[in-house]
């Protein structure tokens, strides 16, 4: 049996483990955060953020098209055919 000067070794052990790593934790999150204020938004990545949002509503207008396009009732029953079909399946 351990004795209970072994028990306060081992946390007093664990204790400056846990201290050194919230504290590289904490040196690891101010870098990022240091990092975060250098970098600086250039016209380039503006562009680049807007040609992205512009490419995403063109693919959600395209998609919404083609659900409108689609008949309801036959796409229902294909679906539900393919419900069925994987359940068979597995």
């Amino acid at each position: 049996m351990s004795s209970d000067a072994d028990i306060q070794a081992e946390l007093l052990e664990l204790r400056k483990r846990v201290e050194a790593l919230a504290a590289a934790r904490r040196s690891k999150r101010s870098q990022t955060e240091h990092e975060d204020d250098e970098s600086e938004e250039t016209p380039e990545n503006e562009q680049a953020k807007q040609d992205i949002k512009k490419q995403i509503e063109d693919l959600m207008k395209l998609f919404q098209e083609e659900i409108r396009d689609m008949p309801a009732m036959p796409t229902l029953g294909v679906f539900m055919l393919g419900i069925l079909v994987g359940r068979y399946l597995r």
